[in-house]
């Protein structure tokens, strides 16, 4: 049998935990012998999750075995993989994100734009025959309720509520927002978390033709506690960025109740970058950029352009 790592980004999310430990089983069912792994520490809402459905942690690593063939999920930039990509052998990529990816030989890729991995990974189960035990239908579950906010990010669509309808007939959960919210607030109990890990939690560096681009994200139920700290993370930003030797960095805080993000955004060139991309005032490092609930689809192609345009 083959041997296979899979693992997905940096700072791992839900979707990205779950749907590695989700690609190993179907691996496995391909007759591979695979293990997922983590990149980081796990968040509130993810550990809640693996606490009250049995599942057991994957191990954390930065590095893999360039003997053993590689699976990367919910991710295909190099910035947010494995320190050493480039010596290891890839052989699938399951992503729901834009593709920014090369290879020297030939491999497996299903990219599709739903609102998780996990959705991605219901077809491919489908698609294959394989039956999906009431164990993997909750963590798909899971997923698609966490990355799509329960509905309400932008990212969601109409192929994502039919899948989740199917999997609500597996796990026989019969409301979605009894299932969801609990996680939501998990995600949200921030009290004893450090600035530096409220930035970092949920948060991706993006390239942009030469420019190295840090997005933070932290959903919340309970958005004023994190404000409440806003002066300690402005400060935590800016050492992130001069270690990371960024050309740009913000927070968003989405309130996932009242569906707003207020960004934490630098003085100066940064402050500049956010009302010029999004027309939006920045007032004592706040902006008020609505309802971009998603920083795939209404953050970072902005950024993107912007940044290569210049």
């Amino acid at each position: 049998m083959t041997q296979i790592s899979v693992i997905g980004h940096k700072n791992p999310d839900t979707d990205c935990t779950l749907s590695a430990i989700i690609m190993a089983d179907y691996l496995n069912k391909k007759w591979y012998l695979a293990t997922p792994y983590i990149q980081g520490s796990l968040n509130k809402e993810t550990l809640f999750l693996l606490e009250k459905y049995n599942i057991p942690e994957p191990v954390i690593v930065t590095q893999l075995d360039t003997n053993i063939d590689v699976c990367l999920v919910d991710h295909n930039e190099a910035s947010q993989s494995i320190d050493n990509l480039t010596n290891v052998r890839v052989s699938h990529i399951v992503d729901h994100h834009k593709i920014n990816f090369e290879s020297n030989t030939p491999l497996f890729m299903r990219l599709e734009p739903l609102c998780s991995t996990a959705s991605v990974l219901y077809k491919m189960y489908i698609e294959a025959g394989y039956e999906i035990s009431q164990d993997i239908a909750t963590m798909m579950l899971a997923c698609i309720m966490s990355d799509s906010l329960l509905w309400k990010s932008s990212t969601t669509t109409e192929e994502d509520k039919v899948i989740a309808a199917k999997l609500q007939k597996i796990t026989a959960i019969s409301n979605l927002s009894d299932f969801a919210m609990p996680m939501f607030e998990a995600k949200s109990d921030l009290w004893d978390v450090s600035a530096e890990e409220i930035i970092t939690s949920d948060y991706k560096i993006f390239e942009a033709w030469d420019s190295n681009i840090g997005c933070g994200t932290v959903e919340t139920t309970s958005p004023d506690n994190i404000l409440a700290r806003k002066e300690e993370i402005l400060v935590w930003m800016k050492n992130i960025k001069e270690n990371q030797k960024l050309d740009f960095i913000m927070l968003s805080i989405v309130d996932i109740i009242q569906e707003i993000n207020t960004t934490l955004v630098l003085d100066g060139k940064d402050s500049e970058i956010i009302e010029t991309v999004f027309d939006s005032s920045v007032i004592n490092n706040e902006a008020n950029l609505w309802a971009r609930l998603s920083r795939k689809k209404q953050i970072i192609p902005q950024l993107t352009e912007y940044f290569n345009a210049r």
